[in-house]
């Protein structure tokens, strides 16, 4: 029994004992001088002796308090705590990362653990990398060197893009040895030009936030070189093809998972890049109008994946996470997308050689059916031999 239906049951026991102690001594009703509507009568009969209240009523109204009290505590419509909706749930945790970020540190299986000489090294060595950079050359450049590397490995998973770089980061954690550094593992973070992990304060769910929200990434855009990154799409705010212009940011540390929870950190590699508004692009097009703006859209998206791919290549970063590069809000075409990724990593493809493990990790049923059926039809038509495997959120742990 809790403290506060003990309280109950002794304040109820003691309202009977007092009222039946009142009776006792009052012969059972209130006396003539509290009565202003009363006179003494002349002669009154004996008053009946009232009985006092057995042990089991004293009880009997004790339980009924506390019964009362219990329904007080009880969650009625009113006092039932408001349930979290899953905007306020990503606040919270996009918060508790912020707070750590600050802290240089988190909390994780009753240790706290160190943050800052990661975060350190990641704003050291964060790369801003403009529209006139050395990336511009990427198609000149020689492939890498073929000798002892094949063709990547390409996965197309129905999951999320931490939950995939968590899948080549334990791929080979274990296989390590004599002390080396295990592989890099490359991401591709779908970037807002304007605005340093787009709505990751606000709660909001698209993949940059889903990024921002549970790692150090934040403290890399909002770095002196980041910030050059955001200055150079500000002044170029009327153009939503954006530009080329492009973060490296080395080192980011994952220290939660997709739930908010502390897990074991790992770093990953991100490129961040915006793709293409086309659906902004596209307003008020119609008829030979829209087919031409298309193909000068592809161009551009060709021209910025290119230059993503040459990015990790350049740091030597062999496993990578990349996606359905601006086919949510930005309205690009998922078939299009695939199509470009396909062309710059298959057959002849440039970075044909360039990576061991591709991941392209592609949230929601629809999108994840559409962009699948795409590649596979598009590598069966080209004859490709090493086609990707398609796989469903419920089976992808066994990814090869």
């Amino acid at each position: 029994m809790n403290p506060t239906s003990l309280v109950a049951i002794g304040m109820g026991v003691g309202t009977v004992l007092v009222g039946a102690f009142k009776k006792v001594a009052g012969g059972g009703s209130e006396s003539s001088s509290d009565r202003q509507d009363s006179t003494p009568p002349r002669s009154s009969p004996p008053s009946k002796k009232t009985e006092q209240p057995t042990q089991q009523q004293a009880r009997s109204s004790a339980s009924e308090h506390a019964g009362a009290a219990r329904r007080d505590q009880q969650p009625g419509p009113r006092n039932q705590p408001k349930k979290e909706t899953p905007t306020e749930r990503r606040k919270r945790v996009a918060d508790a990362t912020d707070r750590a970020m600050k802290r240089g540190s988190y909390e994780y299986r009753s240790q706290t653990i160190s943050l800052q000489p990661g975060i350190s090294r990641s704003i050291e060595g964060t790369q801003f990398l403009g529209e006139n950079s050395d990336l511009i050359n990427w198609k000149k450049k020689p492939q890498v060197e073929t000798q002892g590397h094949a063709e990547a490995t390409v996965s197309i998973l129905n999951i999320s893009t931490l939950d995939a770089a968590r899948i080549l980061s334990n791929s080979y954690r274990f296989l390590v040895r004599d002390g080396r550094s295990p592989p890099k593992t490359g991401v591709l973070n779908f970037a807002s030009a304007t605005k340093p992990g787009g709505g990751v304060k606000n709660g909001a769910e698209a993949q940059e936030e889903s990024i921002a929200r549970v790692s150090t990434l934040l403290c890399s855009l909002e770095s002196n070189a980041g910030q050059k990154f955001y200055e150079t799409h500000r002044r170029n705010n009327n153009s939503h093809y954006y530009t080329h212009s492009m973060i490296f940011s080395p080192g980011v540390i994952v220290f939660r998972n997709d739930s908010g929870d502390g897990v074991d950190q790992f770093p990953i590699e991100v490129v961040s890049s915006p793709a293409v508004n086309a659906g902004l692009i596209l307003e008020g097009n119609s008829g030979w109008q829209t087919a031409q703006t298309e193909v000068e859209i592809e161009a551009a998206m060709n021209e910025r994946m290119g230059r993503i791919l040459y990015l990790f290549e350049l740091h030597g970063i062999r496993n990578i996470v990349l996606g359905t590069f601006g086919t949510g809000v930005f309205k690009n075409k998922v078939q299009m997308v695939a199509r470009i990724w396909a062309k710059l990593l298959l057959g002849e493809g440039r970075f044909k050689f360039s990576f061991d493990r591709v991941i392209f990790a592609v949230t929601g049923d629809s999108t994840f059916a559409e962009f699948k059926g795409y590649w596979e039809g598009w590598v069966k038509q080209q004859g490709v031999p090493r086609a990707a495997r398609g796989i469903q959120r419920s089976e992808w742990q066994e990814c090869p």
